[in-house]
């Protein structure tokens, strides 16, 4: 039997079992009376004065089964079900007070929902694998001033896997798998990464069906295994069982499926649809060549991240000294911190502007209360002078709130679930767990709790005001309506300067944001992104073994795109700026300024020669690379402004050499100094950029860059036809232009002050309302007193000053707490701001400038009324 199947049964039983003891009483209640009008009958009274006496000795009816309701506990569910039909009496009487307090809570609660849904399936929920809070990631570490962390060398793994003991066990994975699969129609490309038999292990998710790796798989030629993700196994095979043990064509090569994982598994991202096996040489381990690995680990039970943290500084500090480097450490950090690591501040920036916003809906509810309260204030005087107890008035005023909230619940969830709908295709592709973002339960229970606390807190205040006062003075000055009301008009005031000073520190963090989004806006990325196309593809090395082959079919798809009218260059580079990717890595330089002569992290970047022309970097010393730097010619590359300022400040780089920082590796003559990019974001410029000749060293992964006198967007289908034309079996993703590739990279910004200026607008609004219904209920209350001064001979602009002084005061008091609450709250935002300080004077004076003149306009309306009050009329009502 599920929940609702014994919620209705159990509701049931309870009827039944109030109709039958209702019943049971009344047949023993006539068996009472009709014995005691026999009794009276046989002493001879008449049967009239018999039931007369009889009735007088058993009592009056109702209030005997009163008291057995009370007895049995069904008074409570009399008086709730009461008390919600005269709190729906009072909406229905009171239609303009009920919709303006559904709208308040279904704004206060939509935007908090929203906000939450996307912090609990980003950063709250545990991550989907068994006791996710054992899960670590593991980076290394350069001690060298400026120098981030960065992936780890397989050699180091080896190392780590061999010393540490905090780990039940260490994978490996290499994120860049790019793999062509056909299976019908078009060729895709598919996002796999290739990771370490025990991976699965590590993570603790067996296969739904099949099986995982073997650590004998990580070995060549036994290697064309693959595990399928379950929504590729969903798209490409119909969820057919039999998939396990068949063969697929994937870059040209049979792999076996051996398993599916479950539709849960999204390691390392949701993006990710195959896994194959890791299959490391030897002589990497040997030559500790630096790689782009990733590892995690699982922590043994009982051990904490500050524990393994401490053995793994240790390890490194060993390893340091064996093989004499000195610069590298080891990161341990949560998995899922790990993860969410970069989105973390500016999601709970977004939840704590969600927050203000609750908390300015809910004075604006308190307000709308306390107004009905003053209006309603001689009733409750009544009912405590009759002898309701408090729990009766505070349960009586919480069931009244019941449906409002109720309803402003629902059209507030209705509202996130709209706004989710709408925010999510804006939201950065880099967001991680995407697929977690939703209304469900857990959103759902924080919701309701929400409204619960509304209600509670809310809706206690005019029974506790009630229950404080001395009920016969009460009931006397109820009656001229001088003190409740203007017990209420303080706590209004109050709640309206509550109320301002949110409103400015929303209008205070948008500005703020506001300034910084244009300020990231106008930075230079050091190419230009207007007219350019872009696509990116992978080249299979089973098809393309050898870096020739690579560097021809890339020549050939030039030859051909170069060919399109419109097009005015086309280039090549393994890496476009600004998508996510890198590729990072090290370089020694022949007789620089350097001490140590070496360049720990830099960009690496393959380029064919018109790249430059293409995306547009100039070459601001020297030349690009030509189709005359071939194979088999000398070698040659280019280094960025920043790396030729570093290594020669006060001559040309041009003919000078560097390479990778091992003995046998080749030297690389300088013959271009092309203009420095920013590669990662626009608000970042960490590391400089070298350039490697496609023809010299090739790439796998390339992206096409067209720049074009036409539309960009409109040559997109006949860039993708060129390259089929060159490779049918060629797939190409990411198909966008660059100026695309720039916005999104502002996408999360620009999402941040969106929706932190609307939050500003909601709250400017509401702001407004509750200076305008404090001030016009004021007016009301001294029209009498308007009347007479008019009468006396005071002029309008005296009362509309004396009107617009009382918001004023409000106002003021408003702006001082908002403005000391800014310069704290505003610590938060340090994080995404891009040079402009917290405390920016233009963003604080523009806030209070915009908030005063909302506030002195909802004052004047009002104002203006009182002025023209007519002071016959008045004096005669």
């Amino acid at each position: 039997m599920s929940w609702r199947d014994r919620v209705r049964f159990r509701f049931a039983t309870f009827l039944r079992s109030r109709r039958s003891v209702e019943r049971d009483f009344d047949d023993e209640l006539q068996f009472h009376l009709r014995e005691s009008i026999d009794a009276y009958t046989a002493r001879g009274l008449d049967p009239a004065a018999a039931r007369r006496a009889a009735m007088r000795d058993l009592g009056v009816a109702d209030a005997i089964r009163e008291d057995l309701r009370e007895a049995r506990g069904f008074h409570l569910i009399d008086a709730l079900v009461q008390d919600v039909r005269y709190g729906l009496r009072l909406v229905h009487r009171n239609r303009g007070f009920a919709v303006a307090a559904i709208v308040t809570v279904a704004l206060g609660i939509g935007a908090t929902t929203a906000v939450f849904g996307v912090v609990d399936g980003v950063v709250l929920r545990p991550l989907p694998y068994p006791n996710p809070d054992r899960l670590v990631s593991l980076w290394s570490v350069s001690r060298r001033e400026g120098i981030q962390r960065s992936t780890v060398a397989a050699a180091r793994y080896h190392d780590w896997r061999t010393e540490s003991t905090s780990f039940v066990d260490l994978a490996m994975v290499r994120r860049i798998g790019n793999f062509n699969f056909t299976a019908s129609g078009e060729p895709v490309r598919l996002q796999g990464a290739r990771v370490t038999a025990n991976l699965f292990d590590v993570l603790g998710v067996p296969a739904a069906i099949g099986r995982t790796f073997d650590t004998a798989e990580e070995r060549p030629g036994r290697d064309l295994v693959v595990v399928l993700s379950d929504a590729l196994w969903t798209r490409s095979f119909g969820r057919d069982p039999s998939v396990v043990g068949r063969t697929i064509v994937m870059n040209t090569q049979s792999y076996l499926v051996v398993g599916v994982m479950p539709p849960s598994f999204a390691y390392p991202s949701r993006e990710f649809e195959l896994w194959v096996p890791l299959v490391v040489d030897p002589e990497e381990i040997q030559a500790r060549v630096p790689s782009n690995y990733v590892v995690v680990g699982r922590l043994k039970r009982g051990v904490g991240v500050a524990q393994a943290q401490a053995e793994m500084d240790a390890i490194a500090a060993r390893l340091d000294a064996r093989y004499g480097r000195g610069t590298n450490g080891i990161e341990v950090v949560s998995m899922l911190g790990d993860l969410v690591r970069n989105v973390r501040m500016p999601l709970l920036v977004l939840f704590a502007g969600a927050g203000s916003l609750l908390v300015i809906g809910c004075a604006t509810l308190a307000n709308l209360l306390i107004a009905r309260a003053s209006s309603r204030s001689h009733e409750l005087v009544l009912r405590a002078a009759l002898g309701a107890r408090r729990g009766r008035l505070i349960r009586q005023s919480i069931t009244e709130l019941v449906p409002l909230t109720l309803a402003g619940g629902v059209l507030g969830v209705v509202l996130a679930w709209w706004m989710l709908r709408a925010v999510l295709p804006w939201l950065p592709p880099t967001m991680p767990r995407m697929e977690s973002i939703g209304i469900d339960v857990r959103v759902l229970m924080f919701s309701a709790g929400m409204l619960a606390l509304i209600v509670v807190v809310i809706g206690c205040w005019p029974a506790l005001q009630v229950a404080r006062w001395d009920i016969a003075a009460a009931l006397r000055e109820s009656l001229r309506g001088a003190s409740t009301a203007l017990r209420g008009a303080r706590l209004r005031d109050a709640l309206v300067v509550a109320q301002i000073a949110a409103a400015l520190l929303l209008a205070v963090s948008s500005m703020l944001l506001m300034r910084s989004f244009a300020g990231v806006a106008r930075i230079d990325p050091g190419f230009r992104a207007d007219g350019v196309a872009t696509l990116q593809f992978a080249i299979p090395r089973a098809k393309y073994p050898e870096d020739r082959q690579v560097s021809e079919i890339c020549r050939e798809i030039l030859v051909r795109v170069q060919r399109l009218p419109g097009v005015d260059a086309a280039g090549m580079v393994n890496r476009l700026p600004l998508v996510g990717s890198t590729q990072i890595g090290m370089i020694e330089l022949e007789r620089s300024a350097i001490p140590s002569n070496r360049i720990d992290n830099l960009d690496w970047r393959t380029a064919t020669p018109d790249y430059f022309k293409a995306i547009g970097i100039p070459i601001v010393d020297g030349r690009s690379f030509s189709d005359a730097d071939h194979a088999d010619a000398p070698r040659v590359g280019i280094i960025d402004e920043r790396v030729a300022r570093l290594a020669w400040p006060n001559e040309s780089a041009i003919g000078k050499r560097f390479r990778i920082p091992f003995p046998d590796a080749p030297w690389i003559t300088i013959v271009g100094v092309a203009g420095h990019i920013r590669h990662d974001a626009l608000t970042l410029d960490e590391r400089p950029q070298v350039y490697w000749n496609y023809l010299q060293r090739g790439q796998d992964r390339m992206a096409l860059v067209v720049r074009t006198s036409l539309d960009p967007s409109g040559i997109a289908r006949s860039l993708v036809a060129e390259v089929r034309a060159a490779d049918p079996e060629q797939p190409v993703y990411d198909v966008l232009t660059m100026r695309t590739i720039v916005d999104r990279s502002l996408s999360d910004r620009w999402l941040t002050t969106t929706v932190f200026g609307g939050f500003a607008i909601v709250a400017l609004v509401m702001a407004a309302v509750g200076v305008y219904g404090v001030v016009s209920y004021a007016v009301g209350q001294r029209a009498r007193e308007f009347g007479i001064r008019i009468a006396l001979g005071a002029r309008k602009s005296e009362l509309l000053m004396l009107v617009v002084r009382q918001g004023g005061v409000l106002l003021a008091w408003g702006l001082t707490i908002g403005i000391a609450a800014s310069l704290v709250a505003t610590r938060l935002l340090v994080q995404l701001l891009y040079e402009i300080s917290r405390t920016d004077w233009i963003s604080f004076l523009a806030a209070a400038i915009l908030l005063a003149i909302v506030a002195i306009a909802a004052s004047i309306l009002p104002a203006r009324r009182a002025a023209c009050v007519d002071p016959m009329t008045v004096l005669r009502s």
